[in-house]
């Protein structure tokens, strides 16, 4: 059985928080790049063809591949979707390669890496990408009509008049309920996270195109998944959960074959599907999990397990009003102000905690969840 060095929660044997986590991209993708030089795992870069980080630095989406080349069993594990999210999976990451895991792995098992898969958000403290679009609602079909989003359209204007101060954010979240006690709190929650493309300005807009960022990773696992029979994709988020705990969530029913697999490799935790938030589940629209999954799908007929795993940080209220400061950040971080300082600082505490406990947890957690998803090939 897979086994990096048994680490469980809360374990003695950790490395220091601070060794693993990064307080900028570039420092996150230089730690990346360096832990597998120093293994000689060798980096492939998918440098963004427009942009630059605040400092001049390339943009890049990195992958590495460790295991057999012609592995049958693939675990695609990616990080930074969100932008700003990114940290606390590729800390997940430095510390799997640096625990020997190129030496530690089975027969036909191979685990690829993706690293920074929205760099620009990630470089600029934002969720969303260059373009302002959320990479989560923008893997659907973009020839296709859209899916429409009402209860979106009947908070645009509330959001966009919001002020991010102390003030204007409790405001906010008081409108936000009256508006909810009217038409109902899961419609009013679904409303601003399960994805809209009507609003170009707005929350979780998906775009009218396929991104860069999505197109590159497609064109990364068909490239590179030929060979694989059967793939688990774990993409690491962070934002929903108690405090410093993995909150596992599926697109796929509870029904499916999918998620009663999933249910049996990831004990004891509980996996998300029809529960996500309090009273169901946002019908989520272009979700990468599912785009990914459909295209690994076509390109040869092959098994594919999908989950999301988040890091639990802040309440409800706090996250809610870190989705509108992240909103107001695509409208005003090219202001240079103190107020866009405190506003980018406030939101990546909500999304990447500097409590030490935080980043401790999420070190302790993370290596049984790769060695349980690592494991179930053998019971596939």
């Amino acid at each position: 059985m897979f086994c990096l060095k048994n680490l469980h929660p809360m374990s003695s044997d950790l490395c220091p928080a601070a060794a693993m986590f990064s307080n900028t991209y570039h420092k996150a993708r230089q730690r990346f790049l360096d832990t597998c030089a120093a293994r000689d795992l060798p980096v492939q870069s998918r440098i963004h063809p427009d942009y630059k980080d605040p400092y001049g630095h390339d943009l890049a989406m990195d992958y590495v591949w460790i295991g057999p080349r012609k592995a049958r069993n693939v675990l695609f594990v990616t990080c930074g979707t969100h932008g700003l999210e990114g940290a606390a999976g590729a800390a997940t990451m430095v510390q799997f390669i640096e625990h020997g895991a190129a030496n530690a792995l089975p027969d036909d098992v191979a685990v690829m890496m993706v690293h920074g898969v929205n760099p620009y958000g990630w470089a600029y403290a934002r969720r969303g990408n260059e373009d302002g679009i959320d990479l989560n609602r923008n893997c659907l079909d973009h020839n296709r009509p859209y899916p429409q989003n009402p209860a979106y359209d009947g908070l645009h204007d509330l959001i966009k008049a919001a002020r991010v101060d102390a003030q204007g954010l409790s405001d906010f979240t008081e409108e936000f309920y009256r508006f909810a006690k009217v038409h109902g709190q899961h419609y009013t929650l679904s409303g601003i996270t399960s994805g809209q493309y009507n609003h170009p300005d707005g929350m979780s807009f998906g775009g009218h195109g396929l991104s860069w960022s999505c197109q590159t990773l497609y064109d990364v696992a068909r490239h590179n998944l030929g060979e694989a029979q059967k793939v688990i994709t774990i993409d690491w988020h962070t934002g929903i959960g108690d405090f410093g705990l993995p909150f596992f969530i599926m697109d796929d029913p509870v029904s499916s074959d999918e998620y009663r697999q999933a249910t049996s490799w990831w004990t004891p935790h509980k996996i998300h599907s029809d529960d996500i938030l309090k009273g169901g589940s946002p019908a989520y629209t272009g979700l990468l999990i599912k785009g990914l999954k459909e295209k690994i799908i076509d390109a040869g007929p092959r098994a594919v397990v999908s989950v999301v795993v988040e890091w639990g940080t802040y309440d409800l209220n706090t996250m809610l009003q870190a989705l509108l400061l992240d909103d107001w950040l695509k409208a005003n971080a090219h202001l240079k102000s103190p107020q866009v300082d405190e506003v980018r600082t406030q939101l990546i505490e909500r999304f990447y905690p500097a409590a030490s406990a935080w980043r401790q947890s999420v070190l302790a957690y993370a290596p049984p969840i790769y060695q349980q998803a690592i494991n179930a090939f053998h019971t596939w």
